[in-house]
Formats: structure tokens, C-alpha cells, sequence
């Protein structure tokens, strides 16, 4: 176990790397014991529209899949390395050397500087732990899109195997840039309605432009630069390690300035960058408002987080990793929500007294 200064407690004996393929978004593609095998967010979009229901008319759907364009479509949003040198008028030689670090502080400040200067929300840095690293996974080729990349595994014509591939770094790339989107407050707060599912699609294209960007400088200046999003690694603890915030009962990273109301991606380096450190007063602070706050739980439309006083060790399925002790959510229920509403949910969110939401907007009130 852990000592009481860690910002989480391990059980040793029963901890394994997390094997990608359980993620619940691509179980649904082979684990025939789901509800929702074979199933995605287009099962009941139809029916949702012509319904008439408030904030699911086809303005909204629309809404949701444009914000997805960035993070599906451009094809070096999630680069482990540059696929050709491309001189666009600055020339190429200068980028094959290394730029010599005099201050380490200084760059670390610098790339800080240069994360919130491509739009990240905030920005930390983590010495990798390898502990998060997935075990196996999904390894995207290098210059091709998301929706080209997954379009087999999404169709299940793919084999399992191609969600088995072992992942691990490259030699010396031992810093981690972990980076938090803001979802937009007002379209958050119409949860479970599609513009709260519209603030995430958004974010997630944010987050694939701003970790290419930040890639590109990194690779500019003669290092390595692996961009991630939800893939390669478990993003909430290294975002916990790079002292971005705290683990919630819901499952998600709450941060200071937004709460839960993030999503988080990485950059991978051996840039001789600073590390952060875990704000233990802020984990304290959530561990304690956890505790005795059951807002999220209340909010859940299938139950699926836990209502248990204090965390422990028990998972609820192979999709959560065991031997952590924190609230499991049961994340098979989650997923059940998500197909039946056509999106993500995002209730969990909304009521987190840390998202500091003020006002909850109809869908209406949110477009007008």
C-alpha cells in the first residue's frame, strides 16, 4: 500500500496494468455478454429526432457530430512521430538538432506557455509511471485519421488482436505533458440533452489540435513527442500525478478551476522538463466533499455510481482496473445509458458542485 502523503492508495498484489480492449467503447465490439454488443450511438438517433424531444432534434445531433471533425478527421492529431519532414517555407535543417537545455525551469515554463498558448485549459507535467501505461491496446498507424483507423474495429470486421498490441514508450521518453480541456459551462448544464454531448465532441477536437500543435514545437526543437488522447495510457492518474487535481466519486478528474468539466490528453516526451507535484490539499478537499456529497450519484439515470460512504478495493466489472481504492462506477450501466440516449450523458458532470454551475439551461435556453 501507499503511504498517507500518496494521492492514492495501491494494492501491490492485486494491481495490473489495464488492458485497453475492456474500455467499454470498444467491449461493445466483442463482448457478446453486453446489452450492448454491436451497439453505438446511431441505434436510436432517429427515434430521438423524430420524437420532437427538446434537445434532441436533428440541430442538435448536428451540433454534436460537427464538434467531433478535428479529432476524427485530422489525421495527425494523435502522432508518435513526424511521418515526413515537410518544409513549409522555414526550412527543415534547423529541427534535426537538438536545442541544448540550459534551464530546465525555463523550458518547462516555456512549454507550459506554449500548451495554453494553443488552447489547453491547463497544463501540467508528470514523470511517467509505468504503472499507468496500458498493458495492451489500440496502436493508431502513423498519418492516418481516427475514423480511418478504427473504422474496422468500430464495424467489428477487424480481429481482436488488433486491440492486443503491447504498448510501451520508447527508450528515454520519461515526461508526460498532461493537458485539460474546458467543456463549454452552459451546454454542460442541459445534461443529458445533446449540447451537454456537443461540449465534449468539441473538446475532444480541441484537445487533438492543441496536442498537435505542442507536438510539432517539441519535434521542432529536436525531441520526441508522442500525442495521446484517450489511448496509451490511463489519462486521470498521470493528470493526478501532474497536479491537475483529484479523482471524484463519479470517476473523473476534478480539477480546482473547472471540476470535472474537462477532458485530458498528453503529450509524451524526453524533453528534460520539471515535474509537477500532486496537490494533496485539493485531493484531501474532494476526498472529504466525496464523502458526504451523493449529488452525482442522485443525478445518474442508471445507477451507476456508487452511493457507499467510503472508497474501496472492489471493481464492478473487468472494465474498471482493479487494485486502486477509489469509488468504482459501474460503467457497463453508464454505457446502457449512453446507447439508449444516443450520446454521452454527462449528468454526473453537471451536478458536481465543483463544475460551479449556477444555472441548469433547457436545451432552448441554451441555444437562444
Amino acid at each position: 500500500m501507499n503511504s498517507k502523503d500518496s494521492p492514492y492508495e495501491i494494492d501491490e498484489e492485486k494491481y495490473d496494468r489495464f488492458e485497453e480492449k475492456y474500455n467499454m467503447i470498444y467491449r461493445r465490439t466483442w463482448d457478446k455478454s453486453l446489452p450492448t454488443f454491436g451497439k453505438m450511438f446511431d441505434e436510436n438517433i432517429e427515434s430521438h429526432i423524430n420524437s420532437k424531444k427538446e434537445g434532441y432534434n436533428r440541430i442538435d445531433f448536428a451540433l454534436v457530430a460537427a464538434g467531433w471533425t478535428v479529432y476524427e478527421k485530422f489525421p495527425s492529431a494523435f502522432s508518435r512521430n513526424r511521418s515526413e519532414d515537410t518544409d513549409i517555407g522555414y526550412g527543415i535543417d534547423w529541427m534535426k538538432t537538438k536545442l541544448e537545455i540550459q534551464d530546465r525551469n525555463l523550458i518547462t515554463q516555456q512549454i507550459k506557455k506554449a500548451a495554453k498558448f494553443f488552447g489547453a485549459s491547463l497544463v501540467g507535467i508528470a514523470d511517467v509511471d509505468d504503472k499507468w501505461i496500458f498493458k495492451t491496446g489500440f496502436v493508431r498507424p502513423t498519418g492516418i485519421s481516427e475514423a480511418e483507423s478504427k473504422k474496422g474495429v468500430r464495424e467489428g470486421s477487424e480481429p481482436n488482436s488488433v486491440l492486443d498490441t503491447p504498448i510501451k514508450l520508447p527508450e528515454g521518453i520519461n515526461k508526460v505533458i498532461v493537458i485539460a480541456i474546458e467543456m463549454d459551462q452552459e451546454a454542460i448544464s442541459t445534461a443529458p440533452a445533446q449540447p451537454a454531448a456537443a461540449a465534449a465532441s468539441l473538446a475532444y477536437s480541441k484537445m487533438a489540435f492543441v496536442i498537435s500543435c505542442l507536438g510539432e514545437f517539441i519535434r521542432n526543437l529536436g525531441y520526441r513527442a508522442i500525442q495521446s488522447g484517450n489511448d496509451t495510457a490511463l489519462s486521470i492518474p498521470l493528470a493526478v500525478d501532474a497536479g491537475l487535481g483529484a479523482l471524484g466519486r463519479h470517476g473523473l478528474l476534478i480539477t480546482p478551476e473547472f471540476g470535472p468539466r474537462v477532458r485530458i490528453c498528453k503529450v509524451f516526451t524526453d524533453l528534460p522538463l520539471i515535474s509537477d507535484i500532486p496537490n494533496l490539499n485539493f485531493i484531501k478537499k474532494v476526498e472529504k466533499t466525496c464523502k458526504n456529497c451523493f449529488k452525482c450519484s442522485e443525478s445518474c439515470e442508471t445507477d451507476a455510481i456508487s452511493f457507499d460512504k467510503e472508497p474501496d478495493f472492489i471493481p464492478t466489472s473487468i472494465s474498471n482496473n482493479p487494485g486502486i481504492k477509489k469509488y468504482y462506477v459501474n460503467v457497463e450501466k453508464c454505457f446502457e445509458f449512453w446507447i439508449e440516449n444516443s450520446s454521452d450523458c454527462g449528468n454526473c458532470i453537471a451536478a458536481c458542485p465543483f463544475s460551479r454551475i449556477k444555472e441548469i439551461l433547457t436545451p432552448t435556453e441554451f441555444w437562444k
